[in-house]
């Protein structure tokens, strides 16, 4: 009983200091609240300029995006914000800061009814923590950094591919841009290369196991063989270049890194920055891809011929 009384108490607190917490912030002018750690020797960042940040969104306790050690986000300061929304405070920030802004669901459900996923619920908060690594004044200066970001990591995510098949003593080759193949039954013939069309069976596999799509399990209802063009960007890239190390008939695994498949979006059942495994049969070769059969259009209605003056006369003559 004194327990519950202890437990009822301390929640009691912490939602009070919490409240405070949120009372004492500033809010931006579509009302959001939100702190900004700043030092004011700092430059700041001019309009039309870039803000390169390492986010990290949680709703309540449950982080649902970061990007901290992986590709920072570049935002452009513009003139234009949406209301309670991060975007506000954009311009304000200098170099280093920190941000922590906090939307309240309820808000959102009170401006918009209806116009959330069934996946939030009242009393949920989104917040959002925000890091300034650098400022820059145009958009040339952004892409140079951004470049110069995805290549190291593109490297690093490569060496943790590489670590992975490794530690699970797998046997495998690596192409140009990172992907690794493992053949487990060489296949005959020539290598598949580009602009043929092959159909595969497929599983596809999470490093850590979880299976998110196949044409070969039924319970993802869709058994029917994947025919493509290779080379012809019908498939993420890796996929489409692993695809280049087998024969028809063989049998393998492609070991993939994140920006060889849905990179920091993810899509469905995936994470973002989330590395991929694929169970690959080609079932498959063809030249090219199989002409679509040709669309059968009724016969246009039947018109008299245009009077002429012969058939005008024939008309008399009747």
């Amino acid at each position: 009983m004194n327990l519950k009384i202890n437990l009822s108490l301390l929640l009691f607190g912490a939602l009070f200091i919490t409240a405070c917490q949120l009372a004492n912030l500033k809010k931006t002018p579509g009302g959001m609240p939100y702190q900004i750690f700043s030092d004011a020797k700092q430059p700041k960042v001019k309009m039309g300029g870039f803000l390169k940040l390492a986010i990290t969104q949680s709703i309540n306790d449950s982080v649902v995006f970061t990007n901290k050690g992986k590709i920072p986000n570049y935002i452009p300061v513009v003139n234009q914000s949406f209301p309670y929304d991060i975007s506000e405070i954009w311009s304000q920030l200098r170099l280093g800061d920190s941000v922590i802004a906090t939307q309240l669901i309820d808000t959102f459900m009170k401006r918009s009814p209806g116009g959330l996923p069934p996946s939030f619920k009242k009393g949920d908060r989104i917040i959002t923590r925000v890091k300034v690594l650098a400022i820059f004044d145009n958009d040339n200066l952004r892409m140079i950094d951004a470049d110069k970001e995805v290549e190291a990591f593109k490297k690093k995510e490569i060496e943790e591919v590489a670590a992975y098949v490794k530690k699970n003593s797998a046997t495998a080759t690596r192409t140009p841009n990172g992907v690794f193949v493992q053949i487990l039954e060489p296949g005959t013939g020539n290598l598949i290369d580009s602009g043929k069309y092959v159909s595969v069976n497929y599983t596809g596999r999470t490093f850590d196991g979880k299976i998110f799509d196949s044409n070969v399990d039924t319970s993802f209802q869709h058994t029917e063989p994947l025919s493509f063009t290779v080379g012809a960007g019908q498939m993420i890239p890796g996929f489409d270049e692993g695809i280049r190390s087998f024969r028809p008939g063989a049998k393998g695994i492609l070991y993939l890194p994140s920006m060889q498949g849905y990179g920091p979006m993810g899509s469905n059942g995936i994470k973002g920055y989330e590395h991929l495994k694929f169970e690959i049969q080609i079932l498959s070769v063809a030249n090219k891809a199989p002409e679509a059969p040709p669309t059968s259009f009724p016969p246009p209605p039947t018109s008299p011929p245009p009077p002429t003056e012969g058939n005008k006369r024939k008309g008399s003559d009747k």
